[in-house]
C-alpha cells in the first residue's frame, strides 16, 4: 500500500513539501518495485536518492529553523542525525549481505516510520510555526 501525499502531512512551505513529495515517491517506488518481485534492484537506487536527499533536506529545513529562531531546532537537528545514522546502517548490512528481503523489509519500516513519525507529526508543528511567524 503507498502513501499518498495529503494535506495532513503538508508543512506549507513549498521548497519542503516539495522534497517530502520526492521522499513519498521514492518510497512507493519500493512498495511497486516489491509488489513485482523487483526490491533488490529497486533498494540500491533508493539508498542512493537518500543519501542525496538526506544530505539536502535536511540541512535545507535546518537553515530554515535557524533563520527562523525555531525553538525546538537541536531536537530537530538530531532526529535528523539519527536518521541518517538508521540510513547508514541499513546500507552497511546491505553492502555486508546484499539486498536481502531482510534488508528490504528494515528500510520499508524506517521509511515508513519516518514519514507516519517525523514527518507528519514534528515537520508539520514545525510548518506551523514556520507560517505564524511569517503571519507575524
Amino acid at each position: 500500500m503507498s502513501i499518498e501525499w495529503s494535506p495532513a502531512i503538508a508543512v506549507g512551505h513549498a521548497t519542503i513539501d516539495a522534497q517530502h513529495r520526492q521522499l513519498l515517491q521514492h518510497f512507493n517506488d519500493l512498495l511497486e518495485a516489491c509488489r513485482k518481485k523487483e526490491g533488490k534492484q529497486e533498494l540500491q537506487s533508493l539508498f542512493s536518492f537518500l543519501q542525496n536527499y538526506t544530505l539536502t533536506h535536511f540541512r535545507e529545513e535546518e537553515k530554515i529553523m535557524g533563520s527562523s529562531d525555531y525553538p525546538d531546532l537541536e531536537t530537530h537537528r538530531r532526529a535528523h542525525r539519527d536518521f541518517e545514522r538508521r540510513l547508514q546502517d541499513l546500507q552497511d548490512t546491505m553492502r555486508e549481505r546484499g539486498p536481502s528481503l531482510g534488508v528490504i523489509v528494515e528500510t520499508n519500516q524506517a521509511l515508513l516510520k519516518w514519514i507516519v513519525s517525523h514527518i507528519k507529526n514534528t515537520d508539520v508543528v514545525m510548518g506551523r510555526y514556520l507560517q505564524e511567524r511569517q503571519a507575524r
